[in-house]
């Protein structure tokens, strides 16, 4: 279930940390504070569907949010993962629709800034540089995002979850002398929808680099002691 906002979450200090938003003054980040909503959702719950009308765009406060795109053979492709700082959703321009769509599910309780569509547009109205901005962040997903449909096409299986990991690490890694540890409940189910292959090879594929001492996994955590094993996989 969705809870509205709580009075510990500071909301023009949120809209400050996002990169997109960093170059606005105080006296702007106050003026646009009113246009954005912050909303909770627990771990499971979904943000929005495909095929939602105008879902608006979201920032993640904290947290994480994959987005999942059903194919038609109904199987899930979990597309990304959108982590602190960063965006998802749509925007639609009056009179049009969404082409290609996809649903948005927390993977752990998350915090996201809610703007509307047309409090979007009024956003990049009253401060036009945002739209460039946030314009190449929503090209960069998009490649991404290409870029990962175009791995599940062509590259090996082990290659496709080496480079799951490697981008786990960099996005929500946390270094330490020996390992990067990445703090987040993803599961073999995860691994798999991310990695275009089946539950039960995700598990094989985990369990073999466990034994020769690559990772391991905990609940909740994967530790990677050797990540240019994983390196080497997708060069």
């Amino acid at each position: 279930m969705v809870k509205r906002e709580k009075l510990s979450i500071d909301k023009e200090q949120s809209i400050r940390d996002i990169d997109v938003f960093k170059t606005l003054k105080e006296d702007e980040i106050r003026g646009i504070e009113g246009l954005f909503i912050v909303k909770h959702f627990r771990k499971g719950d979904y943000i929005f569907y495909e095929g939602d009308k105008e879902p608006g765009i979201y920032f993640v406060i904290d947290g994480i949010v994959k987005l999942i795109k059903e194919t038609s053979e109904g199987k899930t492709v979990i597309l990304q993962l959108t982590t602190k700082g960063e965006s998802f959703g749509w925007l639609v321009m009056k009179g049009s629709k969404p082409t290609s769509t996809y649903s948005a599910q927390a993977l752990v309780d998350t915090t996201v800034l809610y703007i509307s569509n047309n409090d979007f547009l009024k956003l990049l109205l009253m401060h036009p540089a945002l739209a460039v901005r946030i314009t190449c962040e929503a090209t960069k997903k998009v490649l991404e995002a290409y870029d990962r449909l175009k791995s599940l096409a062509v590259e090996k299986i082990e290659g496709r979850v080496a480079s799951l990991l490697l981008e786990l690490a960099g996005k929500i890694g946390d270094p330490d002398k020996d390992r990067i540890t990445i703090n987040a409940p993803i599961t073999r189910q995860d691994i798999a929808e991310m990695a275009g292959t089946t539950v039960e090879t995700a598990i094989r594929i985990i369990s073999k680099w466990k034994k020769e001492g690559v990772l391991d996994t905990e609940r909740g955590k994967i530790e990677i002691y050797d990540i240019d094993f994983l390196e080497e996989i997708v060069s």
